[in-house]
């Protein structure tokens, strides 16, 4: 089971929780007109202080962060980009730029850690000690 919290911003403040069976099924929820609007939000899958957290921004991609007991592990698009930041709401919730990935490639990060509990080798992944002072990301 993949449990899900997710806010979205698009047409206005949506919260989205529940439970699915698969990802499949939680990208229907999400996607309109093939389209994932801006959201961020965390998927659980039962594993004690295992989460994912994610973010989709227009323009920017997808953001994948995942603890794993005490590990956090972030994605990383463009390392050059880790000192800008984007405020995801409008109102103080940073991330850096350089954590976004395309989408495709956060989906298939997401699956493989909700099927096999690895990171997907295609995503490069880094800490929150790579995170320069300017920047920002969001776990739990």
């Amino acid at each position: 089971m993949i449990y899900y919290n997710i806010d979205t911003t698009e047409n206005g403040y949506n919260s989205l929780t529940g439970e699915v069976k698969s990802l499949a099924e939680l990208k229907s929820i999400l996607m309109k007109n093939g389209v994932i609007p801006d959201c961020v939000g965390y998927l659980s899958i039962g594993i004690p202080h295992t989460s994912i957290c994610i973010c989709a921004e227009k323009g920017l991609g997808f953001y994948v962060g995942i603890t794993d007991s005490e590990d956090i592990h972030l994605s990383l698009g463009d390392k050059d980009l880790l000192s800008e930041v984007v405020d995801i709401w409008g109102d103080g919730l940073y991330i850096s730029k350089g954590l976004f990935i395309p989408v495709h490639l956060a989906w298939k990060a997401i699956e493989e850690y909700i099927t096999f509990q690895k990171l997907c080798a295609e995503v490069n992944w880094i800490t929150p000690d790579d995170i320069p002072e300017e920047g920002n990301f969001i776990a739990l």
